[in-house]
């Protein structure tokens, strides 16, 4: 598979040659809380381009579209889904299936197949990364589908987890041809949790992002990544996101990681009451992802997301597709109404 910069309009093309996983179940949404309507030609009347005063401090986002922690997503890419395995081991801790795994060029990847527990459906994972550089993002770990026989998996396994046979066995769906239909991606050494998905964080973070609280010099990069992230949540419908243990960083701490996506891309066109809460609460985006919601289009979504062949399972169903960009209008009414009370300048302060 070639993956194109998204930002160069150029589709991708997906090489797994995996089945059809069957599309998730409604998420449990509360009532929509009231927002302003703003006429939809409100954007562009008030954000010309290159007229902002004071603009944002543009180092605050220096690696460029295409790489991820300085490298090229296609070489990660191709070694994700290219190298042979030589080892996995099943991640301890996780309420579902997930797997180290060691390739034969001496790099690492993380594995989630296909399986009984719903809440991880591993080609929403793909969805994730997709949209991500669709937006021109580099947050989410580089992703693929990949196939894994069970005789991979078994042969492979590390004795440290052959106590988990059992439940490998029992909650890993297999094809009729004995293989998996799921997801690797780059594993990132050194991550760190960020601590900031308890109450205490949430209540210090969300100040950032609110009109009249100041951001700390030293936390500007982190505010503008979160609220980054919560409208990518948002536009995923990733209800997980602040449930504890899910906020992680760079090894440096520099690199807040938008990962664990597999539970997301609901169809309700309003999004999770816990995600709106997040984007109705934030006041204060980043004007360079404002301006890329432009592209989050059906045309759009359905050339990244494009099958290269009828054996390769579908990415997002039509009706998830849809409800991606009925949330990406949800958000551009959000800003747009913040604009219209505090001024371009007080909205989109984050490059």
């Amino acid at each position: 598979m070639v993956l194109a910069s998204a930002l160069a309009g150029v589709a991708w093309a997906t090489r797994a040659s995996v089945h059809f996983f069957s599309e998730r179940g409604r998420a449990e949404v509360g009532q929509p809380r009231s927002r302003r309507e703003v006429s939809p030609g409100l954007s562009t009347a008030l954000l010309p381009r290159g007229d902002l005063s004071s603009p944002p401090n543009p180092t605050i986002f220096e690696e460029p579209a295409g790489t991820f922690l300085g490298m090229s997503d296609e070489m990660l890419l191709e070694r994700v889904r290219d190298q042979p395995i030589l080892g996995m081991k099943l991640n301890k801790g996780g309420a579902t299936l997930s797997f180290r795994v060691e390739l034969a060029d001496g790099s690492r990847a993380a594995f989630k197949p296909a399986q009984t527990d719903l809440r991880t459906i591993p080609r929403k994972e793909v969805a994730a990364y997709r949209l991500n550089r669709l937006l021109g993002l580099n947050a989410v770990p580089p992703a693929a589908p990949r196939m894994v026989s069970r005789e991979e998996i078994f042969l492979h396994l590390h004795p440290d987890s052959l106590a988990d046979l059992p439940r490998i066995r029992a909650e890993t769906v297999f094809n009729p041809l004995g293989k998996t239909a799921g997801v690797i991606m780059y594993w990132v050494p050194g991550i760190k949790d960020l601590d900031l998905d308890t109450p205490g964080g949430l209540h210090q973070t969300m100040q950032w992002l609110t009109q009249g609280h100041p951001i700390p010099v030293d936390k500007r990069a982190l505010a503008a990544q979160l609220s980054q992230l919560v409208v990518f949540d948002f536009l995923t419908s990733n209800p997980d996101r602040f449930s504890g243990g899910n906020m992680k960083t760079s090894a440096d701490g520099s690199r807040l990681l938008f990962m664990d996506n597999t539970m997301s891309f609901f169809i309700e066109p309003e999004g999770n009451e816990h995600t709106r809460s997040n984007l109705h609460r934030t006041q204060r985006f980043s004007r360079q992802l404002y301006q890329a919601l432009d592209r989050v289009t059906v045309p759009a979504l359905e050339g990244i997301l494009a099958q290269a062949s009828q054996d390769e399972y579908q990415i997002l169903t039509p009706s998830e597709i849809r409800a991606v960009v009925a949330r990406r209008d949800l958000v551009r009414r959000h800003i747009d109404g913040l604009v219209a009370s505090y001024g371009p300048r007080n909205v989109l302060v984050f490059p």
